[in-house]
């Protein structure tokens, strides 16, 4: 679970212009510090291993392609 929010927070943060306060109320009133450590890791994870970074591509064309229709 805590893999799915921290990927759901990195690409709130990737794909909107939403502070890492707002993302945190969003989580259920996370503090912004978590917002940040989440994205690092994620951001970190993409690098390491090649199928972490294949899933949040996926993820991310799905995304767009729902808040472009």
């Amino acid at each position: 679970i805590a893999l799915a929010r921290q990927v759901a927070m990195y690409l709130v943060r990737e794909l909107t212009s939403m502070s890492l306060n707002d993302i945190g109320l969003v989580f259920g009133g996370k503090d912004h510090t978590t917002v940040m450590h989440a994205c690092k890791h994620i951001a970190d994870k993409m690098q390491e291993k090649q199928e972490i970074y294949n899933y949040v591509n996926e993820l991310t064309v799905e995304l767009k392609q729902h808040l472009n229709d």
